[in-house]
């Protein structure tokens, strides 16, 4: 039998068509979310050889699969929510639901003009064809396309569902598996009955991007497998599990967690399983753990906590040189703030401080970087330093102290810096809340200051040469009763040797478009000196006009309340890991 469906719209169609997937690997992971949404134990997805005529994507499942009913008044029922009609859980599994809006199958459209759903469930076979260019020739209006469907006697065992994509979108790459692979992965991987199978290949474990190992161990004559993979950023659910004969014993466990030396966001970068079918008498009645005294389980754990401690050392070594080679620039122009005989000293400190923020962002890191050098221009870090020197060769439980109190300064002075910056950001407060506070205020205090505006601008050059520049376009024009309305302005330079020209203005002023052209004008004048370098410009003020939204690049409008109010949240933070780090 055959004849037309349609669409049935719900109200809320217009607001979620307007969602739309990042990738082609996105997509399909939505049609995978159904699968698993009906109980699928297996998914199979075919992606095509590029080189071949009228490539196809294919995705199958097991799962329940529809009737031609449920097809015609579910499946068509755009925007109704799955959960809405049967509940958070499915029936089969009670797996906690995915789709939740009811537009998944649309996913299969970004990727593909036509949609074949081919779908089997109690002897029988429905088919249904979406053709997104009938769709487009009625303006969408999806309540009027009359769609293919079909229903026809199979074997009342074939349970399931197939979606074969066609007429593929030409202006976009074809999915990549190792991609899609990660993705997958990142969702399902401690999934218990739920296998994926790209391109006829199981996904799993090392699968993920990342370093990945494998180790076999051999203990009285068993034998167990080890794979994991230490993946690129930190991981949910990380850990390994146990599997003994195929099912999955209790959770993932953290096997480093009393190694206090890894930091812990490395730790949760490591995921992978321990194979061992010899287990299986020592796992419980109910199969949700391995018993506590089990020597062979004792072993295994032993052996494979070696072999953790041993690759994540290798990628905390990798991770940390890179991250110094990245911050380099930075700490060189930090650490030139210093007399030259105390950089060696500053520069040891500064990379055993870094490695207790392993694997923060780059923001919070130049902070650290940024307030530790300043703290460290203080005459009493250097006391410390020369009763180190002084107990070298002579008492050990002297020299053990002095490296103690080494230690516990590094944290102490950095966390007494950001707390002394935090009162300068309270003062700045006070002087940007006074209506007499002019621009010749703001500059003298925040001249040098600037990492308030953000640590990578923490250090600015402003020598003689820029300095004279600046006089020199600012005389000619500001002559006379002119003088009276001179701009407060300073150029110099960031550590990545970037010119910034900053023009600070009075706490009741309002940023408007006129001080930006101006400020253009001032770049223009100054490019003469400086071979037309880029210079990137920064207005502050009280506030920024309502009008201004879009903002050409290399021009940043800044408010007073907004700058403390940033450089305030970075600095409670580095008090408080620094609290919990002590």
């Amino acid at each position: 039998m055959s004849k037309n469906a349609y669409f049935k719209v719900d109200t809320k169609l217009a607001e979620l068509l307007g969602e739309t997937y990042r990738s082609i690997e996105y997509a399909i992971k939505e049609l995978v979310d159904n699968a698993y949404d009906a109980d699928s134990e297996n998914v199979k997805i075919k992606f095509p050889d590029e080189l071949k005529p009228n490539p196809k994507i294919v995705i199958q499942d097991d799962g329940t699969g529809m009737k031609e009913n449920e097809v015609r008044s579910e499946y068509l029922n755009v925007a109704n929510s799955r959960i809405s009609r049967k509940g958070s859980t499915t029936r089969g599994k009670g797996r906690k639901v995915k789709g939740r809006k009811g537009i998944g199958k649309f996913a299969g459209l970004m990727i593909a003009d036509l949609m074949r759903i081919e779908t089997f469930a109690a002897g029988k076979k429905t088919t249904l064809i979406i053709d997104k260019s009938e769709l487009a020739k009625s303006n969408y209006d999806l309540e009027k396309v009359p769609l293919p469907i079909s229903s026809e006697s199979c074997p009342k065992i074939k349970k399931g569902t197939k979606i074969t994509l066609s007429v593929l979108n030409q202006n976009l790459h074809f999915p990549n598996p190792e991609k899609m692979k990660e993705i997958l992965m990142w969702e399902y991987g401690r999934e218990l009955d739920f296998d994926i199978f790209i391109n006829d290949q199981k996904i799993g474990v090392l699968d993920l991007q990342g370093k990945s190992y494998t180790k076999e161990f051999e203990i009285n004559g068993k034998k167990a497998i080890v794979n994991y993979t230490i993946t690129n950023k930190p991981i949910k659910r990380a850990g390994l599990v146990t599997k003994v004969g195929g099912k999955a014993i209790g959770r993932p466990s953290n096997f480093l967690s009393d190694d206090e030396l890894i930091p812990k966001k490395l730790q949760n970068r490591v995921y992978g399983e321990i194979i061992c079918d010899d287990l299986e008498d020592d796992v419980t009645a109910d199969w949700g753990a391995i018993v506590d005294n089990s020597k062979l389980f004792t072993s295994i754990k032993e052996e494979t906590t070696k072999e953790l401690k041993s690759s994540v050392d290798e990628v905390f070594a990798t991770d940390m040189k890179m991250a110094r080679a990245r911050y380099q620039r930075k700490i060189n122009k930090e650490l030139a703030k210093l007399p030259e005989y105390k950089q060696p000293f500053a520069r040891k400190a500064l990379y055993r401080t870094l490695e207790k923020f392993y694997g923060e962002t780059e923001e919070r890191i130049n902070a650290v970087i940024s307030v530790m050098i300043s703290a460290m221009e203080k005459d009493h870090y250097w006391d410390i330093i020369q009763n180190i020197e002084d107990t070298r060769n002579s008492d050990v439980e002297k020299f053990a102290t002095a490296l103690s109190e080494f230690g516990f300064l590094e944290m102490s002075i950095v966390t007494s810096q950001a707390i002394n910056r935090l009162r300068f950001l309270d003062e700045i407060t006070v002087l940007i809340q006074n209506p007499k506070t002019l621009e010749r205020d703001i500059h003298k205090a925040l001249e040098n200051n600037t990492w308030i505006i953000g640590d990578e601008y923490s250090v600015i050059f402003s020598d003689t040469n820029l300095k004279t520049a600046i006089r020199n376009v600012l005389d000619k024009k500001y002559k006379g009763k002119k003088k009276l309305n001179r701009p407060d302005l300073l150029l110099g330079r960031t550590t990545s040797r970037k010119l910034v020209l900053i023009e600070f203005k009075r706490p009741s002023f309002t940023l408007i478009r006129d001080t930006e052209r101006q400020a253009l004008e001032y770049k223009d004048e100054l490019g003469q000196y400086f071979g037309n370098q880029p210079i990137e410009i920064i207005l502050m003020g009280g506030k920024i006009e309502k009008s201004i939204k879009d903002v050409q690049e290399g021009i940043k409008y800044l408010t007073f309340l907004d700058l403390i109010s940033v450089a305030r949240n970075r600095l409670e933070w580095l008090i408080n890991e620094l609290k919990r780090a002590s």
